[in-house]
């Protein structure tokens, strides 16, 4: 912690940790609320929002890693979008998220390997 010599605000801060928090709940959580309707179409392949919502939450599974294996690195916010690296769970496999600002939440866009 402490000043790294870095220049980004407070507010700057809390949305990168905000973003960090809605990555980790959505990975350990599987909670679709933390997703747009557009990502929740393209983890489930169906368009009705509540539909998908149940079946992404009955095909969730608990990952086998740890917050701690998780490695959320480069969160870059502009605006109401922002794009994190997450990696680490046991693998050196790395993907590239987008998050979009929904009234005043973070939800998950899209997340492509990288």
């Amino acid at each position: 912690g402490g000043d790294d010599g870095d220049s980004t605000t407070a507010d700057g801060d809390d949305d990168v940790a905000a973003v960090e928090s809605t990555i980790n709940t959505w990975l350990f959580e599987g909670d679709c609320g933390v997703m747009t309707d557009k990502f929740l179409e393209a983890q489930t392949f169906e368009s009705n929002p509540e539909r998908a919502c149940e079946l992404f939450e009955t095909a969730y599974q608990e990952p086998q890693y740890t917050e701690d294996d998780v490695e959320i690195s480069d969160v870059e916010v502009t605006g109401d979008k922002a794009t994190a690296i997450v990696g680490g769970g046991g693998s050196n496999i790395t993907s590239t998220y987008t998050l979009v600002r929904e009234d005043g939440v973070w939800k998950i866009d899209a997340a492509e390997l990288s």
